[in-house]
């Protein structure tokens, strides 16, 4: 085994990196609030600069909620 697949595992073992691909990525929590990025997809419903809250987290992408109710998924490069 390469030095690099022994720093993987032991890596694993203290962080599981569940769906991400660097396990160093800042990841987001539930009820956490953030802005909307200027790097929002074009299918992202909400404007940027708006106030979001984080519903639910996956791998990449967080459902979350404007403060009138309306909720969406975006993307973790999406939020501010």
């Amino acid at each position: 085994m390469n030095m690099k697949k022994i720093l993987w595992k032991l890596l694993e073992i203290v962080d599981s990196n569940w769906g991400y691909t660097t396990p160093l990525q800042k990841r987001f929590q539930r009820g956490d609030k953030y802005k909307i990025s200027h790097h929002k997809t074009p299918q992202t419903k909400f404007d940027v600069g708006e106030i979001v809250f984080i519903i639910e987290t996956g791998r990449h992408d967080y459902l979350v909620q404007n403060d009138k109710g309306i909720k969406g998924v975006v993307y973790q490069f999406e939020l501010n």
